[in-house]
């Protein structure tokens, strides 16, 4: 029988299973992922979040410890645009691995 758990707008293939560079695998979804990438760039860019993304209004901090952005960038992230250009670069890392398992 097929796993039947509930996803975003019911779409099974926005879930990938990520092993980060702790060794730790976590479960990351593609349309929460492109929206905090979206929102990160939006903040660099204009230094303001995305009007209409709800309480998505993450911490640099937070983004950092959720996708061990540090590991990613060779060092701390610690402005919006360091946070904006490595959620892009892992976003786009996550997805092409998606497109490829399908």
């Amino acid at each position: 029988m097929p796993d039947t758990k509930p996803t975003i707008g019911n779409m099974p293939a926005a879930d990938v299973p990520v092993t980060f560079a702790s060794g730790q695998t976590r479960t990351v979804n593609l349309i929460i992922l492109l929206v905090q990438t979206r929102n990160a760039e939006f903040k660099a860019k204009h230094g303001m979040f995305l009007p209409g993304v709800g309480k998505q209004h993450p911490t640099i901090r937070a983004l950092r410890d959720a996708y061990e952005l540090d590991w990613l960038n060779d060092g701390p992230v610690r402005t919006w645009e360091q946070a904006a250009l490595v959620m892009r670069y892992f976003y786009d890392m996550v997805k092409a691995h998606a497109d490829s398992s399908r």
